[in-house]
């Protein structure tokens, strides 16, 4: 019997292995995930700003040009702000126990 309980203490220990190795791979794959996703929140922020900028130079434009029609710079620009709604900032999930 006491066999037994070793052999299965043993096993027991091996399973608790593979999960803390299983784990850390896991962790490693997350780790890399969050440095892409940094990477794509950066390259967003840029987008964002030189979006805003646009904005700005087009009303700067109108504002010296009256006599020009600026609206096909206007609709492309609001066409990049509309991907905001087309793929909207995800809320942070609650992690699941």
């Amino acid at each position: 019997m006491r066999w037994n309980l070793f052999r299965t203490l043993a096993e027991i220990h091996d399973r608790l292995a593979d999960i803390e190795l299983a784990q850390f791979h896991l962790n490693r794959k997350a780790e890399k995930i969050m440095a892409k996703q940094d990477t794509l929140n950066a390259l967003v922020t840029r987008i964002d700003t030189a979006v805003t900028g646009l904005k700005a130079d087009i009303e700067d434009l109108k504002a010296q040009h009256e006599d020009v029609d600026f609206s096909g710079l206007e609709a492309r620009v609001q066409g990049l702000e509309g991907l905001d709604a087309e793929y909207p900032v995800a809320a942070p999930q609650e992690p699941q126990e």
